[in-house]
């Protein structure tokens, strides 16, 4: 009797003790996705237009281990970040946390018939570009790293190019539109650097602002903590994009319940449901630019700190060469000026009047 007592016991600690494992446990690694997204899916057409539901939804889920981050398109991810923030209201909060100010953005989707690929290919090597009900100009682009010089440069370069790109009717220059860049880096790792810094023209002087015409931001997503006292928003924004494991997104979902967390969680997993935009996004000419920079930025890289293999380097040099003469052909058909293509891919014009003849 007592033996089978023992068995008992001994068979129901063995059962707790699978259960709390199998609870613990961290949904697998799926870097395609596949095996989540028909729950997913289920979850979004089973409570279309009723968005409250579909959040309460999507918490049960991921608490559950149902659903989770897709580790090949995390919350930081440029295309992600795209694709997420060219929705109005993500778009509105995240500049207005970052700008200070009560703007109106103008639906950017609605734009381009809501077509977000359109609407992503109409910026100028930004994830996001944006106009207010006054046609000012905001952009948002996410960055890993910061380099001081080469971002601050580039910063200048883009915002630059922006103001330049406006038609200017009659030497009118003070109709000229307001420009403001805003870039978002995972990690700065500059000393004493603030959580947002807001750079204008100044005076050298009398310190005061010479022109308001073009404000570069730069938010250090790493600096950025609730005790601070900086904006809500901006804090939720640091936590969602910091977001790279499960036990990450659980922490998410648990820690944060306002009207804009929620909207991040909906909107991330209506984008990594979307295959199609994703792999049109990747292919884009845009994201391509944008892929040959970080390339080139990471062989500098590898160059000071540990030299460079002879072999390796020149399979990448030519892996970018046959990158930047694809994208050359496609301006080339779409008739952009010789001038254009030379900038944007580094090769000479020589070498685009040869691809033209291919």
């Amino acid at each position: 009797m007592n033996n089978n007592r023992d068995r008992d016991r001994d068979r129901d600690r063995d059962r707790d003790r699978d259960r709390d494992r199998d609870r613990d446990r961290e949904p697998p690694d799926l870097g395609n996705y596949h095996e989540y997204s028909p729950r997913l899916k289920g979850i979004f057409q089973s409570v279309a237009d009723k968005e409250q539901l579909l959040y309460t939804r999507l918490k049960s889920a991921v608490i559950a281990g149902e659903i989770t981050v897709n580790t090949a398109y995390l919350p930081a991810n440029d295309r992600i970040f795209s694709i997420m923030f060219y929705h109005k209201e993500l778009s509105e909060t995240l500049i207005r946390a970052v700008v200070g100010e009560d703007i109106t953005i103008t639906d950017p989707l609605a734009e381009h018939r809501n077509d977000i690929l359109k609407a992503i290919e109409s910026s100028i090597r930004v994830d996001v570009y944006l106009k207010d009900e006054t046609a000012r100009v905001y952009t948002l682009d996410m960055q890993r790293h910061y380099l001081k010089t080469r971002n601050r440069n580039r910063n200048i370069y883009y915002g630059s190019k922006e103001l330049a790109g406006q038609e200017v009717q009659d030497c009118r220059y003070e109709k000229l539109k307001q420009v403001s860049i805003t870039f978002i880096f995972e990690n700065n790792t500059t000393p004493q650097v603030p959580p947002v810094s807001k750079i204008q023209f100044t005076d050298v002087n009398t310190k005061e602002v010479y022109s308001d015409l073009m404000t570069l931001y730069e938010v250090n997503l790493n600096r950025i903590s609730d005790k601070e006292g900086l904006p809500e928003n901006l804090v939720i924004v640091k936590a969602f994009l910091s977001i790279t494991t499960h036990k990450d997104l659980c922490a998410f979902v648990n820690n944060y319940d306002t009207a804009f967390s929620q909207r991040l969680v909906k909107e991330y997993m209506g984008a990594i449901l979307d295959d199609e935009i994703l792999l049109k996004i990747e292919g884009s000419e845009r994201f391509m630019l944008k892929l040959s920079e970080q390339v080139l930025l990471e062989e500098r890289e590898e160059g000071r700190m540990e030299g460079r293999m002879e072999g390796r380097m020149e399979g990448r040099m030519e892996g970018r060469m046959e990158g930047a003469r694809a994208i050359a052909k496609n301006m080339l058909k779409r008739n952009r000026p010789i001038s254009e293509i030379v900038e944007d891919t580094g090769l000479t014009c020589d070498e685009i009047l040869t691809i033209g003849t291919e």
